[in-house]
């Protein structure tokens, strides 16, 4: 989800007016998109029926949402309520509003389509720090010297020759599935074993949150974090199957990196 505006409130208390706020920034997302759907994402029922979201919302916002009944928002937007276990997909272009999340709902919502704008109200704060890395959100409440609040965008992958390795792999590989294929998962081995034969190392982490911020999906992200960690661990540099083909992607790599 490259396009989708993600903001994040840094307050962890897991105050009522934090998550009311939560609230309040996906209704103005909603009207200045023209987006009609909000989405509560809590981890589980029990979390929405707890004493904190009830103070938070209110006894009429909170009776709705726990009888699954869509609130209408200032914005005219309706809000629903939907939980971990019961959030399959997005039908409709929507705002999603992650309620004490952590890493498991980030990825989850990573792997949604049809989200306009996703607002991040983290559980403890470092529950969401890979989401944090990965797509470096718009922090509200601290503005940049431009007057805006959205953060530099990190550096994920510190090698310019693994980045455009993993770009050449990402423009071959199926990225609508959550799984690699056969085909895909040996490509995948294929680049990685010619990046430690000419000594390349990367943190595998860094590979995985690159992988899902250039749109793999964070199962199919976490294959590649695997086959990643276990190549660069070879203590020796590894054989490969095609040696001059091998040579023609490195060059490739390595022209693209300096261009």
């Amino acid at each position: 989800m490259p396009n989708v505006q993600r903001i994040l409130l840094p307050d962890t208390n897991q105050s009522p007016v934090h998550i009311l706020a939560g609230v309040k920034v996906a209704d103005r997302l909603c009207e200045t998109s023209g987006t009609l759907e909000v989405i509560f994402l809590v981890p589980a029922k029990a979390s929405l029926t707890s004493g904190a979201l009830h103070e938070a919302l209110g006894a009429t916002i909170h009776t709705k949402l726990v009888k699954g009944v869509p609130v209408t928002l200032p914005s005219g937007a309706q809000m629903r309520c939907e939980t971990m276990k019961t959030l399959k997909w997005v039908s409709k272009p929507s705002v999603l509003i992650a309620i004490f999340a952590g890493q498991d709902m980030m990825d989850k919502i990573d792997s949604l389509q049809n989200l306009v704008a996703v607002v991040a109200v983290p559980w403890t704060p470092d529950a969401i720090e890979n989401w944090n890395r990965t797509w470096s959100p718009q922090v509200l409440g601290k503005p940049t010297k431009s007057g805006k609040s959205a953060a530099p965008a990190l550096k994920l992958i510190a090698d310019p020759i693994v980045e455009q390795a993993m770009k050449s792999l990402t423009s071959v590989i199926n990225l609508g599935t959550a799984v690699l294929n056969a085909s895909d998962d040996d490509h995948a081995k294929r680049i990685l074993r010619i990046l430690r034969s000419r000594n390349h190392q990367e943190p595998a982490e860094n590979i995985k949150l690159w992988a899902i911020k250039n749109g793999w999906l964070p199962k199919a992200a976490e294959r590649l974090e695997a086959l990643a960690e276990k190549t660069f661990a070879l203590r020796s540099k590894p054989k490969l199957d095609n040696p001059v083909h091998a040579e023609q992607s490195y060059q490739r790599w390595m022209d693209a990196a300096k261009s």
